[in-house]
């Protein structure tokens, strides 16, 4: 299941769903997984108009922006266009990418890659709607994003003992699973390897609670241990 590709301009239709007058609206967060400071601005009326989604504050490695309602007119409809600048420098290190979003929710963009790479690990920005469908009052909900590196080649990817996504190739993402709170050990290895390896390419224990919403990320930035990074994603954060 490819989220990060699925959710560009060419392959998703449709039209926001509860919007009047007109408007197209979505919530939006940003995080930032690239190996420099970066921030992403959020362009419309066809480019003519853009905002910082940081207050042009910028994001570290590993950081993630408030949450901020977006409202564009149809001329633009429901794609929301984004690039990445480098720091609080405005020159442009990640070039324009238009998603369309399905209905009003809220969605994370996120950059991933590296500046100072221009093949298939050159940074660039994906996106994901969270899913706050229902779920069991005793589960949690969990999403796993490939964004480590590119010539990694296809990785498998386990909760303890059960595999959750096999052959996931790069900027892929497993579909969004409920689990009980206590299936929390988040196992990352080469395609075929098994989760009881003894070179993973990952692994950590996640920290969750019911009811909550989770992304996890694989990454290669060695600010980060154990190469996953994760975040609450529930409405009240």
């Amino acid at each position: 299941m490819n989220l990060i590709k699925g959710l560009v301009f060419s392959v998703m239709v449709g039209a926001l769903a509860g919007c009047s007058d007109d408007n197209y609206t979505a919530d939006v967060s940003a995080i930032n997984l690239v190996n420099n400071e970066v921030d992403v601005y959020w362009q419309f009326e066809k480019g003519s108009e853009e905002m910082s989604l940081t207050d042009k504050d910028g994001l570290l490695f590993g950081e993630k922006s408030a949450e901020k309602l977006l409202i564009q007119d149809d001329s633009d409809g429901n794609v929301f266009t984004f690039y990445g600048v480098k720091g609080n420098s405005l020159e442009t290190a990640i070039a324009s990418t238009r998603f369309r979003f399905s209905e009003h929710a809220d969605y994370v963009v996120y950059s991933f890659g590296r500046l100072d790479n221009d093949s298939a690990q050159a940074a660039q920005l994906g996106a994901v709607k969270i899913n706050d469908d229902a779920m069991a009052s005793s589960k949690y909900r969990v999403i796993v994003f490939h964004t480590y590196v590119a010539d990694m080649g296809k990785v498998d990817v386990y909760m303890g003992d059960q595999r959750i996504a096999e052959n996931l190739e790069y900027g892929e993402a497993t579909s969004y699973l409920d689990l009980p709170v206590d299936q929390n050990e988040l196992i990352v290895v080469k395609a075929g390897q098994g989760a009881n390896t003894d070179n993973p390419i990952a692994k950590v224990t996640l920290s969750p609670q019911t009811g909550d919403i989770q992304l996890a990320y694989i990454t290669s930035t060695s600010q980060n241990e154990g190469n996953i990074k994760s975040y609450k994603v529930n409405k009240t954060q």
